[in-house]
């Protein structure tokens, strides 16, 4: 039998929706190799090595794995999609109903929930936090045979105006998905491990987590160990919890049997010029062409949906739909390398930047010191690369330790460092959202931040930049936008999105859109 699956005696399948958010330890511990600035173009796409074991075809797993992501059906309001967080530039930039009271409970920079924000909310160091809609507070009944579950209304002493539920709001800001696939752990706490375990974010450290495969003499319940994938770990946590985009309660076998039944992406148009599933797109009408179960069996090996037992009340195809959710998701995550920038080309020999910007790299590498934390090609140290689970977590004083402890494995305020390709697209910056523009982030590090505490980097102290310095490295950042992603040409083009209390995005394909993405808020990313 393969090392990476393991028989255990078939019982109930535990539901994502209970998140056990702890995380291995693997890989070296050993330091990272300190690379400086380099291309990302011709760096490897670190992939799990036993894929082949689950995955038949990774062109079909592509497919499934982008309907998934973007199908607001997955919603328990049908209307909430994983793009739903994640539909500029791989985050949200949406202005109204995102604030989060934070950890005392009170909203100190806005009036309340549903409010607007706006410029001059910025910078927010107020211990509020910009995150993310998801749904108004519900429990899941049952499902109904359409989009939307039949739930219940919770009461929320939160997120309310006048007595009536208004959508929740994430408690962290939402990093972006455009280039994650390098991380070797997931979410600004890691709490996504880089091993995958089929079922929930918590990799080894649950060993109740299993999976059906199916044998000669029926399916068997296993446990599974997928590495080098955190993206897939980190896929299966939001769609069933109860804030992001489930009623509180539904299990992923309920949300399968929800999906398996509905026309993949039915509620949204599809470009036939999409550059992953145009050829399955439903021209003239919505949605696409075949169903999920189809696209289920072509892409996966059918050890893990061939029979036609059921196993506690479910399929297995409903029982192992995280396995292929999470595995999906991470293919097509994959594929969302941006790595044509300004930037790229100029470290690659093949473009120019001009003398501004050469100054701002200069700064970027130097008085700066942004590589300390921001190096390697992935501009982040927090890679598969350098194989090692505590790197690239840090304490950057952007928020005192008690509002947030951060890093699950080594607490203390310490957060993943992200990368930095298309952060002029990506606004608010911070794990909690508080910095409006790339100016006001430039003269956060200047100031040696906010919150120092005894837990705070050695690297994070006053840089003494100059007014001519701090205008080209945040000219520099600009050079790191990669317009593929600024005019959603493939490979992150997309299907139609309606964004609550956000934009309309129409179905895009292949070749774009014009006009393309625009700064938060539209400010200036000079403006201080």
């Amino acid at each position: 039998m393969n090392t990476a699956v393991r028989s255990r005696p078939i019982r109930l399948l535990r539901g994502a929706g209970s998140l056990v958010v702890a995380a291995a330890l693997l890989g070296s511990a050993g330091p990272a190799a300190a690379d400086g600035l380099r291309t990302l173009k011709g760096v490897p796409v670190p992939l799990p090595p036993n894929l082949g074991t689950f995955v038949k075809d990774r062109a079909a797993a592509i497919k499934l794995g982008k309907a998934l992501f973007w199908d607001v059906q997955t919603g328990g309001d049908g209307g909430q999609a994983c793009a739903t967080c994640h539909f500029q530039a791989g985050e949200d930039v949406r202005t109204r109903n995102t604030v989060n009271p934070g950890a005392n409970g009170v909203f100190n920079s806005v009036a309340g929930a549903d409010a607007f924000l706006s410029p001059g909310h910025f910078p927010m160091l107020t211990g509020d936090v910009v995150g993310s809609q998801g749904l108004i507070k519900m429990s899941f009944n049952a499902l109904t045979g359409g989009a939307a579950d039949n739930c219940s209304v919770l009461a929320d002493a939160v997120f309310n105006v006048n007595g009536n539920n208004v959508r929740q709001v994430t408690g962290r800001n939402t990093p972006s998905n455009i280039n994650a696939i390098f991380n070797f752990r997931s979410f600004w706490d890691g709490r996504a491990n880089n091993v995958f375990n089929g079922v929930n974010p918590a990799g080894p450290n649950d060993p109740t987590a299993t999976v059906l495969q199916v044998g000669p003499s029926g399916p068997v319940a296993v446990t599974v160990s997928i590495p080098n994938a955190s993206l897939a770990s980190q896929a299966v946590g939001p769609p069933n919890n109860g804030v992001e985009m489930s009623c509180a309660g539904r299990n992923f076998p309920q949300l399968a049997r929800k999906l398996l039944n509905l026309q993949p992406l039915g509620l949204q148009v599809v470009s036939p010029d999409d550059s992953v599933l145009g050829p399955l797109a439903n021209t003239g009408g919505r949605g696409l062409r075949t169903t999920y179960p189809a696209l289920i069996q072509a892409a996966f090996q059918p050890a893990w949906w061939n029979s036609n037992a059921v196993v506690n009340g479910f399929s297995v195809m409903e029982n192992n739909f995280s396995l292929y959710w999470g595995l999906s998701v991470l293919l097509y995550e994959s594929t969302l390398v941006s790595d044509d920038t300004p930037a790229d080309r100029f470290l690659a020999g093949v473009g120019p930047l001009g003398a501004t910007e050469q100054l701002g790299m200069n700064v970027f590498t130097g008085k700066g010191r942004c590589t300390q934390c921001h190096n390697g090609p992935e501009l982040t140290l927090a890679t598969v690369r350098n194989n090692d689970p505590l790197k690239g977590f840090l304490n950057t004083g952007v928020r005192p330790v008690a509002d947030d402890q951060g890093d699950i494995i080594q607490h203390n305020g310490m957060f993943k460092t992200p990368g930095l390709r298309n952060v002029e697209l990506n606004g608010p910056y911070f794990h909690n959202g508080s910095m409006g523009t790339l100016r006001e982030v430039v003269d956060f590090y200047d100031r040696g931040g906010d919150f120092r505490s005894q837990f705070t980097d050695g690297q994070i102290r006053p840089l003494g930049l100059t007014a001519t310095e701090k205008t080209a490295l945040v000219s520099f950042m600009m050079t790191l936008t990669d317009d593929r992603v600024r005019f959603e040409k493939a490979p992150f083009d997309h299907p139609e999105l309606v964004v609550p209390n956000g934009p309309a995005l129409a179905a895009v394909g292949k070749l774009g859109r014009n006009p393309g993405c625009a700064p938060f808020l539209n400010m200036n990313p000079q403006q201080p």
